[in-house]
């Protein structure tokens, strides 16, 4: 009898806590390292973005989520997120639902890919039915090979758990530099720049040029046409078919910082301008642009010269085919060419994938290594034969 009531209340025990289990979701759906030192082999991973959803009939509270880097099921680097850091997250989730961001940005949550219809944030780590706890940015950095991440919230009567893999290789093509001769690399997939923090753009480039006076413009730098790299050729960097092009999108030399304009000045008036381009969706943030596709993988070359382009829609072009001129259309401080590679042929809606770069020469570097923020590059130059 007691054996009886033992193994009853177990199962009640049981079930009640499968009742209570949380979901969880990411997106994207798979996370892509990228290098933080080549010699020491050490990479990152960011986390972008991770819902822990109710979708129970009863209230949760989210007491731990413990975030596991593993190799073969093995855990090696954890990071702890505890009860002040989930109501941290809870309270910044809830401002932005509130202050319409969410619905702005849905395309860095990848739409109902991460929050299901119905599904609304939670201000608090308790978790009504139907609300979410959102943790973005979670960033974990590691020496050796990693497979997976996996992740556990445990919650007052339960938990749930989930994973995400690593994806250990850049894009399947293999990309030229998209300009010729010196550029710098001024933000690329470096944790300090923005781009690693916006999905589609995580592993994404901005080429500008530097004349002699080691600034990217002549003079003042209030026109475009100051700039070094203003109306240079943009080249494709790799054989590919035209699947989108914009060509009319003006250009704003009101986004250049202003002669003597202090730097927190020039900052908030631009993050009002940009909060302004985000509402016009892709044509806002990235201006003119060329989208070519590379079987499943597709490059983007973004902030064109209005009237500029070459190529049109379904035209299959080869590697250094001349595509349009650089230029400082859409969300641009100045001008310079955006380089990015996605899974998806839609500008926002898409996730980045590191570049594979081949044949490139970074200035400086003692060994091969993937694109680093600061970075002179070019594509390799064979050395001309000596004179006999």
């Amino acid at each position: 009898m007691h054996r009886m009531l033992m193994f009853v209340t177990c199962g009640l025990l049981a079930a009640l806590q499968t009742a209570q289990a949380v979901e969880i979701r990411f997106y994207p759906a798979s996370v892509h390292q990228y290098e933080l030192d080549a010699t020491r082999g050490i990479r990152s991973v960011v986390l972008q973005n991770m819902a822990i959803i109710n979708d129970t009939n009863a209230a949760v509270t989210v007491n731990q989520v413990v975030i596991e880097v593993v190799d073969r099921g093995v855990g090696f680097e954890t990071l702890t997120l505890r009860v002040a850091d989930l109501e941290r997250a809870a309270a910044a989730g809830a401002k932005l639902q509130s202050s319409g961001m969410l619905g702005t940005l849905a395309f860095q949550f990848g739409g109902t890919a991460l929050l299901p219809k119905g599904v609304t944030l939670s201000a608090t780590r308790v978790l009504k039915p139907k609300t979410a706890l959102l943790l973005t940015n979670q960033v974990i950095a590691y020496a050796g090979k990693r497979d997976a991440i996996r992740v556990n919230a445990q919650t007052l009567t339960g938990m749930g758990e989930a994973t995400l893999f690593i994806m250990a290789i850049p894009s399947r093509t293999a990309f030229a530099l998209p300009f010729d001769g010196m550029w710098y690399d001024q933000a690329g997939p470096s944790l300090h720049t923005h781009h690693r923090w916006a999905v589609p753009e995580q592993f994404a480039h901005d080429f500008t040029r530097i004349g002699a006076n080691g600034l990217s413009y002549s003079g003042e730098g209030t026109q475009l046409a100051d700039y070094y790299a203003y109306g240079q050729p943009v080249l494709a960097a790799a054989d590919g078919t035209v699947v989108a092009v914009l060509n009319d999108e003006p250009e704003d030399a009101g986004l250049l910082q202003r002669a003597g304009e202090p730097l927190d000045a020039y900052v908030k008036r631009i993050v009002e301008r940009q909060n302004q381009q985000l509402t016009r969706g892709a044509r806002g943030i990235v201006g003119n642009h060329v989208i070519l596709r590379h079987g499943n993988e597709y490059s983007l070359y973004a902030h064109l010269k209005p009237g500029s382009v070459r190529v049109v829609p379904d035209e299959v072009v080869t590697r250094g085919t001349q595509l349009a001129l650089v230029g400082s259309s859409g969300s641009s401080t100045e001008p310079h060419l955006h380089f990015h590679v996605c899974d998806g042929p839609e500008v926002l809606l898409c996730a980045g994938i590191p570049v594979q770069f081949e044949n490139v020469e970074i200035y400086g570097a003692l060994e091969q290594r993937q694109l680093q923020s600061g970075d002179m590059v070019r594509n390799r130059v064979s050395p001309s034969p000596r004179a006999p």
